[in-house]
């Protein structure tokens, strides 16, 4: 009869003196809500990416399947919807400049579409990086440059306000390349594909720093760079975010593959808001899941 207590007692020390076990929650991150774009009139289907306007304080959804952007307020209420009169073609990626214009990847048209509101403008520009066409993916815009990632090569390439190739950041071996990257605290983050490590770049393209990961396994697809340099890796096939800390020594993992609330079915994008959430672009749910600590 004392073998179940010390049992419990052996489990309730290992608990209260070892932390979480690697491999499980740490139980820090609570959902918070869902964007789901049904007071729109019908629902997301394979939502691609979202974008954050700061002094809006609004969320952009790129709803890919149905050709158009929603946006939301902070709260997660719906706000509008966009589809350039039915203009757009399997739209992926945006950001916005300082003009306040729409910039969009299509992979429909294989473009960097500019989308004026204010003068009702729109163009597509097909990029080329040395005579070869260039396969846009993920964007980012700061302080007047366009960084994308080039499907094709791997790389992230920096663009002028005339959408001319300035500078080129490359994986460290120089073949296999990103699949996905972050500009965070004034540095270029890229994670390499396969999701073995990340590395840090200067703003100029200079490869300043790079970290391994441990352990990783799976499908990484996207990636984060927290506030205090600790990464969450997302896994579009199992489901879910692997924790690190800033030398990449594994630390945990949260959130689990499924459809009901706070679950991840083919997660495809992982972005940290201005207020600390954690939101998760779900393809395969057709939402985008908001998480705080």
């Amino acid at each position: 009869m004392k073998k179940p207590h010390l049992l419990m007692i052996l489990a309730v020390t290992v608990l209260l003196f070892e932390g979480p076990m690697p491999g499980y929650s740490a139980g820090t991150w609570q959902w918070l809500s869902s964007l789901k774009g049904q007071p729109s009139g019908r629902p997301m289907c394979m939502p691609s990416a979202l974008y954050v306007d700061n002094a809006l304080e609004r969320y952009y959804v790129v709803d890919a399947r149905n050709n158009r952007l929603l946006s939301f307020d902070k709260d997660g209420e719906f706000l509008k919807e966009f589809n350039a009169s039915g203009q757009l073609q399997a739209p992926f990626d945006m950001v916005k400049d300082r003009e306040d214009r729409i910039w969009l990847v299509e992979k429909g048209r294989n473009s960097l579409t500019m989308i004026d509101l204010q003068n009702k403008a729109v163009e597509q520009h097909t990029l080329s990086d040395g005579g070869r066409e260039v396969f846009p993916d993920r964007l980012e815009w700061e302080d007047d440059i366009f960084y994308v990632l080039d499907k094709a090569t791997g790389r992230v390439l920096a663009l002028d306000r005339d959408l001319k190739v300035i500078g080129r950041f490359l994986c460290r071996d120089g073949t296999s390349g990103f699949v996905d990257f972050k500009i965070r605290n004034g540095s270029l983050w890229a994670m390499e594909m396969g999701g073995k490590a990340a590395c840090c770049f200067s703003m100029d393209g200079k490869l300043v720093s790079s970290v391994a990961f441990e352990n990783v396994s799976g499908f990484p697809y996207s990636f984060e760079v927290g506030p205090s340099g600790i990464f969450y890796v997302l896994d579009r096939h199992e489901g879910d975010v692997a924790v690190f800390d800033r030398n990449g020594r594994f630390k945990y993992r949260f959130l689990t593959q499924g459809q009901s609330r706070g679950r991840l079915y083919y997660p495809i994008e992982l972005k940290f808001d201005p207020w600390g959430r954690l939101c998760v672009v779900e393809e395969g749910n057709g939402r985008v899941e908001i998480f705080k600590r």
